[in-house]
């Protein structure tokens, strides 16, 4: 099931700021919700709030964790990092059925 959201994504200079210190991009986030991502698990936050991560891959295959909330009806990306070498093969290999892009 895509990820982009009832109402699509929910972003402001906070979250963008955080994902902008892994290298990724907005664009690069809801590319990979968009996607078709893995589910990996959920955790509450100290704050109450359910967050949600995935493992997935942009237009250009490049494979990341997204960390996501609901905010509404909004997605609301908290972090993106990319995957470790040994995790990103294995989900090319899983996906793709290929070692590289």
């Amino acid at each position: 099931m895509a990820r982009d959201g009832p109402g699509g994504f929910d972003w402001d200079r906070h979250n963008v700021g955080h994902v902008a210190r892994h290298k990724v991009t907005k664009a690069e986030v809801e590319q990979v919700l968009k996607n078709d991502p893995d589910f990996v698990g959920e955790q509450i936050s100290e704050s109450g709030e359910k967050r949600f991560l995935e493992l997935g891959h942009t237009d250009k295959i490049r494979v990341l964790f997204v960390a996501w909330t609901l905010r509404g009806k909004l997605i609301r990306p908290v972090t993106a990092f990319d995957a470790s070498k040994e995790i990103r093969s294995a989900y090319l290999i899983n996906r793709f059925g290929v070692n590289e892009q």
